[in-house]
C-alpha cells in the first residue's frame, strides 16, 4: 500500500460492503479504527468505520444506513490479526456491536511498550518514531456525526489507518527479532479478556467520585444506587450523569446512612423510600420504582454487614516497607532499561506494593513472562 496516498473507497451500500468483506478475506491482517461520539448516549454512536486492506482504505459510513452485520461476523470470525492503536475504546465497541472480540488482535501501543519504544506512546509519537511520519491530530475531537465530512476529516481519517498498516509489519519484525511475540500474545490475551469490558452493574460504585467520603453503610448503599443508575442508562441509551448525577446519589448514600446510625439499626423500607422521594432521583412522581429501590436498600442494610462493600485501600506500609519498594521500582527500571521494556508494561509502582503485602498471591508478576525476569527483585530479601 501507498501510505501517503492509498487508494480510497467508500462504503455507503450493500455492494460496496460485500466488496469490502472480500477483501477482508484476502488480507493478511487488518488495521483498523474508529470514530465515535457518547456524549449524549449510553452506548458509543460509531460515526465512520475506517479498516486498511492490502491495498486500498475502506470508510464505512454507518450513517448511511448500512446493516454492517455482515461485517462485525466477518471481523470476530477470521484468524487475521486485527490491528488497533490503544485500542480498549475500539476493542469496547466491537464486543458491544458483535457479541465477541476478534480472536486475535495487535495493539500497536502495547508492542510499543514491550519494545521500549515509549510507554503509552501516542499514536502520534508512535508514527514520527518509526515512520517518520508527523500526523495532523486536530480533528480528533471534530463532530464525525455531522455530513457531509470535511476534507479534512476524511485525510485525517485515511491517514490514521493506512498508517497503522505501515506500524503492523516493522513492529511483528521486532518483537520476532528480539524473542517477545510470545509476550505480546500474553499481553494481548489478558487485553482482550470480555470481562475487563463488561463490569457487573454491582461494581460500578467503584467509579463514583467522592466515594470514600461514605462509611460501610454508605457504600452498601450506594452499591444499590449505582446499579439502579447502570441499569436505567442502558435502557434508556443516555449517559449516567444524565440519568443520576453521583453527587446526587452520593448525597442520598449520606443521608440514609446517617438514618440508619441515627436509629442504631436499618432503617424501614417506607424510612427510605420517603428519602428517595425527597432526594434529586430519576424517578420523579413513580412511587412503584421508588417503592422497589427503598426496599432493595433496606434489604442490603438490613443484611450481614459483613456483605457490604468496602474500600480497597492498600495497608499503611511502616518506613522500611516503603524503602524497599522504593528499592525495588529503582531496580525495576534498571531492569527496564537493560531489557529495553517500558517500565509501566513491566510493573507498576501499586503492583509491586501489592506484592510486597501478600508475596504468595498470584498476580501477573509472578507469572508468565515476567516471573523469570522480576524473580531476583522479587525473590531477593528483604
Amino acid at each position: 500500500m501507498n501510505h501517503e496516498h492509498p487508494q480510497v473507497r467508500f462504503v455507503t451500500r450493500p455492494e460496496e460492503l460485500a466488496a469490502l468483506i472480500e477483501a477482508m478475506n484476502m488480507a493478511h491482517y487488518l488495521p483498523l479504527d474508529t470514530e465515535f461520539v457518547r456524549e449524549r448516549t449510553y452506548f458509543p454512536q460509531l460515526a465512520l468505520l475506517q479498516i486498511a486492506t492490502t491495498d486500498t482504505v475502506w470508510l464505512v459510513d454507518p450513517i448511511a444506513g448500512l446493516d454492517l452485520t455482515p461485517f462485525w461476523h466477518e471481523l470476530v470470525v477470521r484468524d487475521t490479526p486485527v490491528v488497533l492503536h490503544a485500542g480498549d475504546q475500539d476493542l469496547d465497541l466491537i464486543l458491544t456491536a458483535a457479541g465477541r472480540l476478534p480472536p486475535q488482535v495487535f495493539d500497536t501501543q502495547v508492542a510499543a511498550e514491550l519494545l521500549g519504544i515509549g510507554g503509552q506512546l501516542s499514536y502520534a509519537a508512535l508514527t514520527e518514531a518509526l515512520l517518520g511520519t508527523r500526523l495532523d491530530k486536530g480533528e480528533t475531537r471534530s463532530d464525525w456525526l455531522a455530513r457531509p465530512l470535511s476534507e479534512t476529516q476524511l485525510n485525517y481519517a485515511v491517514q490514521d489507518v493506512a498508517q497503522l498498516h505501515a506500524l503492523y509489519p516493522r513492529l511483528e519484525q521486532r518483537l520476532d527479532e528480539t524473542g517477545r511475540r510470545d509476550w505480546m500474545t500474553e499481553e494481548m490475551a489478558r487485553q482482550c479478556d470480555p470481562a475487563r469490558f463488561t463490569p457487573s452493574d454491582e461494581q460500578r460504585w467503584q467509579k463514583i467520585r467522592g466515594v470514600q467520603t461514605l462509611n460501610r453503610a454508605g457504600l452498601a448503599v450506594l452499591q444499590v444506587l449505582a446499579a439502579w443508575r447502570e441499569r436505567l442508562a442502558r435502557e434508556q441509551d443516555r449517559p449516567r450523569r444524565w440519568v443520576w448525577g453521583d453527587q446526587a446519589m452520593l448525597d442520598l448514600a449520606h443521608a440514609i446512612a446517617r438514618q440508619a446510625a441515627k436509629a442504631e439499626q436499618a432503617p424501614s423500607a417506607a424510612a427510605i423510600t420517603d428519602q428517595i422521594a425527597r432526594a434529586r432521583s430519576p424517578f420523579g412522581r413513580d412511587s412503584s420504582a421508588q417503592d422497589k429501590l427503598g426496599q432493595e436498600i433496606a434489604a442490603a442494610l438490613g443484611g450481614d454487614c459483613a456483605d457490604w462493600p468496602r474500600l480497597s485501600r492498600p495497608p499503611a506500609m511502616p518506613p522500611a516497607q516503603r524503602e524497599l519498594v522504593k528499592s525495588r521500582q529503582s531496580k525495576l527500571v534498571a531492569l527496564a532499561e537493560e531489557q529495553a521494556i517500558s517500565p509501566s508494561r513491566l510493573a507498576t509502582s501499586a503492583e509491586l506494593r501489592q506484592q510486597l503485602a501478600n508475596p504468595d498471591r498470584p498476580s501477573r508478576l509472578t507469572q508468565g513472562w515476567r516471573a523469570q525476569l522480576l524473580a531476583p527483585i522479587l525473590q531477593a530479601p528483604d
